[in-house]
């Protein structure tokens, strides 16, 4: 059976090594007997244009130590470059050979630490040979002149800001910077203070291990003063003041964990005359072997590195963009001071264009770290030690606002800029090269929720991972925050495809929230089609999480591709990604909740796609949105509330959930304006919102069909936001007497509704039961239509895959997809990236997989009764005729759609795929149809409208290439054909006369 293919950026790297894998080339010799040439067929059948060229094959090479890239100089000295447990000794010569024989034109050549768990590395020794120095060119030149007698190019990790250092330090005498804050105690009287911390001396990430300097030490002390019974403290920014006098430092040697951390405490006193500052900051500098990303000099030595590249004759196809993100470690959870990440990225450049756009009172932003301090109150002598204190500007809502503000813009800023640097650069490479260079891969090397902390008190994280319980502990947003890749929709600039790896480590995603952020950012790429990563499961749950993203058309099997035309499925509803969470308070993730029924795309990025239509539906790329939903958004940019009003005022749903806006990203005050959009007369809550926890959120009006929901927590992503109405508008939900819900109807056709709740939607029932409450809401008020208003029950994708046992989609080709649900299934597996086979099976026997069986009756879905026994999932496109003209599924030989049976096999078959080829793809006199076949039966095909008769052809030892003829004919628009169990070829073209 051909196998399924789980695309995630390690896991797809080892699929394309085997090239032919997936479709094995070697051929019978009986079945050679009518040979393609005869028939003088073109060289190849089809083409690989955009997302489809992610199913070429690609040789690989992934290092773990420099000796192993001198070892590859020579082309015919044996090095080992094993992805498991067993040793795969070969040669740079037998991978130029095996890559240009299986049809590749790439191999990727590129350092990964991760591997060394399987092979020696650099033993935690920096690495010498880096691709921005010369000694790192001069051997890829060496190894280039062995590809190029191939006809190969390379896919080098050249342009990644965790590779770019040693040769720009050289070069420029800069490197990039990071300090570390502590708050502490400070007597006013004496001016003694103590503060320690953890000094990081290594770091380890994908790329190898660097190390960092301590280059110097400041303390600031102030004052702060509680606001009421918050969990803010006032700072006058005016206030803070920089210590004359250098602290006593002392450092403990014994290293601690993989960064090797130390003990590093630092004492003062005196300087009394500056008043009665009883607080500290202490900031310790790092020099980290970087680039600074926010230097003049940066963007110049990256193109003369790239020119340097072309000059050497290095033939490069590609850029391997495998976690791109500035120097960080790799681990989790082991940076914290007293539980919180205390790193930021700051060099003098960084500041001058902070200060240059937002006042020169930032100019000394080391000052201003007094306000990212958070939940280091420890010293205190009463319960307020326990409290996640904050720092905040001023008094009231507007100070706490202002840095929160100060806060988002530090991370968008960072954000903003290096990829900013390194998608000009790739730009620049393009332009050099005189090709697109393809980068495909994802931005971060942990995600959220997948690597947040929940408290289990030893029972298994991953089945929390749905969830905002109060057992949660922390997200890991903020240490991506801090490494520049938080922002997967800004990273789009740079990447091919986009990605993400949020089903790592076990963590199954059985609210399908990864699948629909691939299929998110997927359609704003370049090249719109991203992959929903998964490993560190039984081979038999990706199988699972593989059928889930075929269903949704996330980097889908070849032959659900090809019926979908390579497109991510559609959807009515569009929420906007809560980028502003982490910047309010940093504890908490990039999610406010997991849902798979829309489509997520950052404030910025509408703006910058999207557009109003005239029929009150957003349109963007290519896609159209009836929904509008705000899911945790305080600091709007600036244009967002007008795109709203002109959304709604044109017949568009809006929905607006947690806290109302101040102020937008340019300091305006918007509050007003947002209350007359939403029908809001007053707001009653203070600086943030109340606390709810353990209360009932109770619906009426307008959404009176939804049931109660329990408030889960007190924390920030479970704060109620209470209001008063304004004439004309309706309350549609309550905590007790408050009203937390207004809905504005028939606002000119559209609608506006505010929530001042987190609505939360868990389909995987993690809690017990199955939490739906923003589907429920969105039903309500119209958003997931139905393909015809006055028939029975509701045929929207959205909605058959949250009433019926079945997952389904739509595209916009016109194809229709329906799965078996795999969303209840709890992990209880480890996490590994190599399986235990045996271990495995024996987890399985004690949680057994739901049943993969597909059964349809006069099922209604996207406008079509659909009969059906297959397993896991099938897709089907008709034409205008209403005939099957594509089609793909397991363990099936029949389909019926709309009362008529398409019958194409004489008995089940594994699988069963075809799908004419689509124009872009075409060759003159190539194949005008696939199809993939395995089993054995015999086949009758549809042809598509006017084609009489044909020849049928095996898939040649290269993709898209000819190989043996198949016996078949062709009568009445069907191709009937004989397959069987000994093919080991099972992708077929179709050629027409």
């Amino acid at each position: 059976m051909l196998q399924f293919v789980t695309s995630h950026s390690r896991r797809e790297f080892i699929r394309r090594l085997a090239g032919a894998g997936i479709v094995i080339s070697a051929l019978p010799p009986s079945l050679r007997s009518f040979g393609a040439e005869a028939r003088q067929l073109p060289e190849s059948a089809l083409t690989f244009p955009g997302p489809w060229a992610f199913n070429l094959p690609k040789g690989g090479i992934i290092l773990v130590s420099d000796q192993q890239l001198e070892d590859l100089q020579d082309p015919d000295k044996e090095v080992d470059l094993s992805l498991s447990p067993t040793p795969n000794v070969t040669t740079l010569r037998k991978i130029c050979e095996g890559t240009k024989a299986s049809g590749g034109r790439t191999v990727i050549l590129a350092f990964d630490e991760f591997w060394t768990q399987y092979r020696k590395g650099q033993g935690g020794k920096p690495r010498q040979l880096l691709p921005d120095t010369e000694a790192y060119i001069q051997r890829l030149a060496k190894i280039s002149q062995t590809l190029k007698q191939y006809g190969l190019g390379l896919e080098l990790s050249l342009l990644s800001p965790l590779e770019i250092g040693r040769g720009y330090q050289q070069k420029t005498g800069e490197s990039g910077r990071w300090v570390q804050y502590r708050e502490g105690y400070r007597d006013p009287a004496t001016g003694r203070f103590t503060v320690s911390m953890w000094e990081q001396q290594r770091w380890t990430n994908n790329k190898g291990t660097v190390e960092l300097h301590r280059t110097g030490v400041r303390v600031f002390a102030f004052r702060e003063y509680r606001m009421g019974g918050t969990s803010f403290y006032r700072v006058d920014p005016a206030g803070i003041v920089e210590l004359s006098q250098k602290p006593e430092i002392d450092v403990d040697e014994s290293a601690q964990g993989s960064t090797h951390a130390r003990r590093l405490t630092l004492r003062g006193q005196g300087e009394t005359q500056i008043g009665p500052l009883d607080r500290v900051l202490a900031v310790v500098g790092y020099a980290t072997p970087e680039m600074d990303y926010f230097s003049p000099k940066a963007r110049p030595f990256l193109e003369d590195l790239v020119g340097q590249y072309h000059a050497a004759g290095v033939p490069l196809n590609g850029l391997y963009a495998d976690e791109m993100h500035i120097q960080q470690d790799w681990g989790y959870g082991s940076h914290h001071d007293e539980g919180e990440f205390t790193f930021r990225y700051l060099t003098p450049h960084m500041a001058a264009r902070f200060a240059a756009l937002y006042g020169g009172e930032f100019k000394d932003l080391e000052r201003f770290l007094v306000y990212f301090a958070y939940g280091q109150h420890g010293f205190l002598p009463d319960l307020e030690a326990r409290r996640p204190a904050q720092h905040v500007m001023g008094e009231g809502a507007e100070g706490v606002h202002r840095t929160f503000l100060l806060r988002r813009r530090y991370f968008e800023l960072l954000d903003q800029t290096v990829v900013g640097l390194f998608a000009g650069a790739k730009e620049f490479a393009e332009k050099k090269y005189g090709q697109e260079l393809e980068a495909r891969a994802h931005a971060t090397w942990a995600q959220s929720p997948t690597c947040d902390f929940w408290a289990t008190e030893g029972l298994p994280e991953n089945p929390r991972k749905y969830e905002y319980t109060p057992d949660f502990l922390w997200s890991n947003t903020v240490h991506q925050a801090a490494s520049a890749c938080d922002d997967y929709f800004l990273w789009n600039d740079f990447l091919t495809g986009g990605g993400n790896d949020h089903a790592e480590g076990g963590w199954s995603d059985r609210n399908y929230y990864g699948v629909a952020l691939a299929c998110s950012t997927g359609i704003l790429n370049r090249t719109p089609y991203a992959y929903a990563a998964a490993w560190g499961m039984p081979n038999e749950v990706l199988q699972r999480h593989q059928a889930v993203c075929d269903t949704f058309g996330a980097s889908a099997n070849p032959w659900f591709q090809a019926v979908q035309d390579s497109q991510h499925r559609d959807t009515d509803v569009l929420m906007l990604y809560p980028l502003s969470l982490v910047a309010c308070e940093e504890r908490f993730g990039s999610w406010m909740v997991q849902y798979g029924y829309a489509n997520y795309v950052t404030p910025r990025k509408l703006l910058h796609h999207g557009r109003v239509g005239e029929d009150g539906r957003i349109e963007m790329a290519g896609r159209r949105f009836g929904t509008l939903a705000v899911l945790f958004e305080p600091l709007p940019p600036p244009e967002l509330l007008e795109f709203m009003e002109q959304f709604v005022a044109k017949g568009g749903k809006l929905i607006w959930s947690g806290p109302p806006p101040r102020f937008d990203l340019a300091t305006r005050p918007v509050l007003d304006r947002w209350q007359k959009l939403f029908g809001v007369r007053a707001v009653q809550f203070g600086a943030e919102g109340q606390v709810a926890d353990g209360r009932t959120v109770q619906f009426s009006g307008a959404l009176n069909q939804v049931p109660p929901q329990a408030v889960l927590s007190e924390f920030l992503v479970d704060l109620m936001y209470p209001v008063d109405p304004d004439a004309g508008a309706e309350v549609v939900a309550r905590i007790g007497q408050k009203a937390v819900g207004v809905h504005r109807g028939k606002l000119e056709n559209g609608s506006a509704t505010f929530l001042g709740f987190r609505p939360r939607d868990d389909q995987s029932a993690s809690l017990g039961v199955e939490a739906r409450t923003w589907f429920e809401m969105l039903l309500a008020l119209g958003a997931y239509p139905a393909s015809d208003p006055k028939a029975a029950g509701n045929d929207n994708p959205s909605v058959v895959s949250r009433t019926s046992p079945y997952l389904a989609c739509r595209f916009p080709n016109g194809a229709t997809s329906v799965g078996v649900h795999y969303r209840t299934h709890e992990e209880n597996w480890g996490g590994g990236f190599h399986r235990d086979p045996k271990q495995d099976e024996e987890t399985l026997k004690r949680n057994p997989l739901p049943p993969a069986t597909l059964t349809l009756r006069d099922f209604r879905v996207n406008g079509h009764r659909v009969g059906f026994d297959g397993e896991l999932t099938m897709t089907f496109r008709l034409d205008s005729a209403g005939a099957l003209a594509a089609f793909a599924g397991y363990n099936c030989q029949k389909v019926v759609i709309d009362g008529r049976e398409f019958e194409f096999a004489g008995r089940p078959m594994h699988l069963m795929a075809w799908a004419p080829v689509p124009p872009q793809r075409q060759v003159p006199g190539g194949a005008i149809m696939e199809i993939w076949a395995d089993g054995e039966a015999a086949l009758s095909v549809p042809l598509p409208a006017g084609v009489k008769g044909g020849g049928l052809f095996f898939q040649g030892g290269r993709p898209g290439s000819f190989g043996a003829e198949v016996a078949c004919e062709c009568a009445e628009g069907i191709l009937r054909f004989n397959a069987l169990n000994s093919w080991a070829q099972k992708h077929l073209f179709f050629v027409a006369r």
